[in-house]
């Protein structure tokens, strides 16, 4: 049995695949998802979406182009900014990256290439990939992470957290910087990045 937040977040996807379909001009040929041969369903542009619960927004999703496959029950966006709320209905954090997918089945999201966190705080979280699981209300990547605040940046590889950034977790081969003037510390952290894999010590 759903409950009233799986209920409210699919139908207003369903809303707003509906509006997009009227208002934004439905693709008269399905486009090809990115790194696949399959067919998308159904193709908007324009497209916008939220979750709430109780009445509370808890994040709005938009992008230029949505894909949708009914087969996976996957939504496919190019290049989407989600916008996190906190409890009280502020802002806590804003996501972009090039491409993202949502799961209409579990609700989770997963953001994918130059995945970009920043917050309200002054926070900004760096990496290539990046799950948000909506049980837990969590944030997760395996890959390199970079988090930055002021002249502070932490790295390392795999992370779990929240959207708005206040407790950070990186899972292994943590390092910690003071950024320079003359970003020598940047060129440090690009040649991490670029020389050590996941799996190595």
């Amino acid at each position: 049995m759903k409950t009233t937040r799986e209920k409210t977040t699919t139908l207003l996807i369903c809303a707003a695949l509906a509006a997009s379909a009227v208002s934004c001009g439905q693709s008269d040929r399905p486009q090809r998802s990115l790194g696949t041969t399959e067919m998308a369903d159904q193709e908007f542009s324009d497209f916008r979406t939220m979750e709430s619960d109780s009445g509370q927004v808890k994040w709005i999703l938009e992008a230029p182009v949505a894909r949708v496959y009914n087969i996976r029950k996957l939504l496919v966006t190019d290049n989407p900014k989600i916008i996190f709320y906190d409890e009280n209905g502020e802002i806590s954090s804003v996501l972009t990256a090039d491409m993202g997918e949502y799961n209409q089945d579990t609700h989770d999201m997963t953001a994918l290439g130059n995945v970009v966190v920043t917050t309200i705080e002054g926070y900004t979280l760096e990496t290539e990939s990046l799950i948000m699981l909506r049980e837990l209300g969590e944030i997760h990547s395996e890959d390199f992470v970079k988090v930055t605040k002021g002249n502070d940046i932490l790295t390392g590889y795999g992370f779990q957290g929240y959207p708005e950034l206040k407790n950070v977790d990186i899972k292994r081969d943590v390092r910690a910087y003071l950024r320079d003037e003359e970003g020598l510390i940047d060129g440090e952290v690009k040649k991490e990045k670029e020389g050590k894999g996941s799996g190595d010590e």
